[in-house]
């Protein structure tokens, strides 16, 4: 590698005593290259990528052969601490400082530490590691013991020294996380291990939380039994167990190392972990190659795993608290949130309430809610203006203490039958007789329907409606057109004699034109003077007298088919009817509803096609069809094609004379003996009213169309 600047060679005695230069990468610069102290660059993979004159003189290494070897192979004899370190300084970017070490180079021993640090190098993403190395001189000649023994008072002053930085390190983690971090990270570095492990009691059993170094996970994603057997002993007895080679591991534990297995040399340390004189966890920590652990370094190691106990009960501390309160905050958010939800659902419930209370308090109609037995528990103003009292006064009282006696019975049983059956009665007319001289009945029509709460009945509400003056409307139309209709016809009936006996006598041509157009605007009268007192009779409904008996429909069909085509000249009325069909109908009524619907068939059906009569029986009932040919029924037409007075708007319909009674008055007889009428036209099909009547009265159903 080349150097950023070339300088001058040196020369003299001191240029010759000086360690050569090694050319550096660009990471260390001029300021790198002529440091006092060593300093290498390793890759990830801890293999060197550049170093300074001064760590190629430390390691007895010449720098051109220093580029791309490994640090394991450039530091020989250096503890695995300090590569463990090394890789620790790439995961998580925190340096690491004066690690000691012990090298052996050219035969002879020198003492050194490194201070580690992550950077990147320029142009490569990729992270390397820094390290500082301080050359603190060569070692005498002895023997591995007794270099031991001479290190050992300047070596636990440092660890006492590093104790200390572990001990702040500690007080600053407040994650259990955080304490394995230190303890398996800086403390290993200042104790100079190969590896360490935190475990703790879960289910009973002691399992390996966190690991680091020798001591991590193994290929099969355990801890070795042999390493395992002396934690567990140390929390179980709550005491340390110190093995210091691993001769004596396989006699401690000869049943947990098979028979032959060979063990690198090693040494190990377990210790409990108490917190408030129970045990919690053990801390393991391993060493390469045998070691005797002396009195010192026991404390040294049990003070350690005492601040280690105290961090991780602090750390677990802080996590019940922070648990705790994040719960509170939790509940506080909740409670917050539900009362937000309670004030909005009240909001919106008094909301609802108001526009119910605007609702029934102007309502133009009489409402009210009653409880299980008939007392008012609400009523609105209307309601009690026909009470002629006060609301308020009325709350409380029963429909015995409130209606007068005539029509008090009738909704008193009304009101006991939809309690017992939990079905509606729907507009109940209800008469209420004059409580002065001089003042009209007057008529109401209520509906009684149960009220429920979650399936549980709680009360009955009534709607009521004042009806006296569209009943006495009706009435009087109905009188009207009865007096028009009977009253009309003793004048009728002698103009029509009249005109007959005129035409029977001898007549010039001009007056027997004037003497038919008299007896065609005769017949004409006639027809609407017998609607006008179909209409009225229907009027009455259900109450309308019918006189049922014994009729053949498929009979009744064929006769009303040939008068009305007699009726119409030119015209011809198809009737299939090939077998008998048997009722109780009343028979005039029942002609009648065909004949509006086959006259109705030959007034607005297509000039020159023949109206299709169908009748037939089923089960239950007996079936009649009248089909005529033609454009259809405009749509909007047909939802009213069965309402009195009602008649199309186009000029098809302008051309035909009528009151536009027919189909309401078929569709009225149909309904009074319980059966039914309906509509279907279409362009291609023509239009086709189907008549379905019930057998007999006894079935009726009593449904309109």
């Amino acid at each position: 590698m080349a150097r950023l600047k070339d300088h001058p060679p040196e020369t003299g005695p001191e240029a010759a005593r000086r360690p050569p230069r090694v050319a550096p990468e660009p990471l260390l610069g001029e300021i790198g290259a002529d440091a006092p102290f060593g300093i290498v660059v390793a890759d990830p993979d801890l293999r060197c990528t550049g170093a300074n004159a001064s760590f190629s003189a430390l390691v007895g290494v010449d720098g051109a052969n220093a580029v791309g070897r490994g640090l394991a192979e450039l530091l020989p004899g250096a503890s695995p601490a300090l590569f463990e370190a090394a890789r620790g300084v790439i995961a998580d970017g925190r340096p690491r400082f004066r690690i000691p070490v012990v090298l052996e180079v050219s035969g002879q021993a020198r003492r050194a530490d490194f201070t580690l640090y992550r950077t990147h190098g320029s142009g490569d993403d990729r992270p390397r590691v820094v390290g500082l190395a301080r050359d603190l001189g060569t070692l005498p000649n002895v023997d591995a013991a007794e270099r031991s023994a001479r290190l050992r008072p300047e070596a636990v002053a440092e660890r006492l020294a590093r104790l200390q930085e572990v001990t702040a390190a500690l007080s600053a983690a407040v994650t259990e996380e955080e304490v394995a971090q230190v303890v398996l990270g800086v403390g290993l570095h200042v104790l100079g291990a190969s590896g360490g492990s935190l475990c703790f009691p879960e289910g009973g059993i002691l399992e390996v939380s966190h690991a680091a170094g020798s001591m991590a996970a193994s290929a099969d994603g355990g801890t070795p039994p042999a390493l395992r057997a002396p934690l567990d002993e140390a929390f179980l007895r709550e005491e340390p167990v110190w093995i210091g080679s691993s001769a004596e591991l396989r006699a401690r534990y000869p049943a947990l190392v098979p028979a032959g297995a060979t063990l690198g040399d090693a040494s190990w340390a377990a210790l409990p972990l108490r917190v408030r004189g129970r045990p919690i966890g053990a801390l393991g920590i391993g060493f390469a190659g045998a070691h005797r652990f002396d009195e010192e370094e026991r404390g040294f190691l049990e003070a350690l795993a005492h601040q280690c106990a105290q961090a991780v009960d602090r750390a677990r501390l802080y996590e019940n608290q922070r648990e705790l309160r994040a719960q509170a905050e939790e509940a506080a958010e909740t409670r917050e949130l539900l009362v937000r939800e309670l004030r909005r659902t009240l909001r919106e419930r008094d909301e609802s309430m108001a526009h119910l209370d605007a609702l029934f308090v102007n309502a133009p109609v009489g409402l009210a809610l009653l409880d299980r037995d008939m007392r008012y528990v609400r009523l609105n103003a209307y309601l009690a203006a026909i009470h002629e009292a006060p609301a308020q006064g009325l709350l409380g009282r029963t429909l015995w203490e409130v209606l007068p006696p005539v029509a008090r019975d009738d909704l008193i049983r009304d009101f006991q039958q939809v309690v017992d059956g939990r079905v509606p009665l729907v507009e109940r007319t209800v008469t209420a007789p004059p409580r002065v001289p001089g003042e009209r009945q007057r008529t109401f029509v209520i509906t009684w329907y149960p009220v429920r709460v979650a399936d549980r009945l709680i009360g009955v509400g009534s709607l009521l409606q004042e009806v006296t003056e569209q009943r006495s409307a009706e009435q009087a139309r109905g009188h009207v057109l009865g007096v028009v209709g009977h009253d009309l016809r003793s004048p009728l009936m002698a103009i029509t004699a009249s005109a007959e006996l005129l035409q029977a006598g001898p007549l010039d041509e001009r007056a027997a034109r004037s003497v038919g157009r008299i007896l065609r605007a005769s017949g004409r009268i006639d027809g609407i003077i017998r609607a006008l007192i179909d209409y009225t009779m229907v009027q009455g409904g259900p109450e309308v007298g019918l006189h049922a008996r014994p009729t053949d429909l498929a009979a009744l069909v064929r006769s009303v088919a040939e008068e009305c085509e007699a009726a119409h000249a030119g015209r011809e009325v198809q009737v299939a009817a090939p077998e008998p069909v048997h009722g109780e109908w009343d028979g005039d009524r029942i002609g009648q509803a065909v004949a509006n619907l086959i006259n109705n068939a030959l007034q607005y059906g297509l000039e020159g096609a023949p109206v299709e009569v169908a009748c037939w029986g089923e089960a239950e009932e007996a079936v009649l069809e009248v089909t005529n040919a033609g454009p259809p029924i405009p749509a909007e037409l047909v939802p009213h094609l069965f309402e009195p007075f009602r008649r199309g708007d186009d000029e098809r319909s302008q051309r035909r004379r009528g009151l536009g009674l027919g189909l309401y008055i078929a569709v009225q007889i149909a309904a009074a003996h319980g059966g039914t009428i309906r509509v279907r036209s279409e362009p291609a099909r023509g239009t086709t009213f189907t008549v379905r009547l019930p057998r007999s009265l006894s079935r009726a159903s009593g449904r309109t169309t």
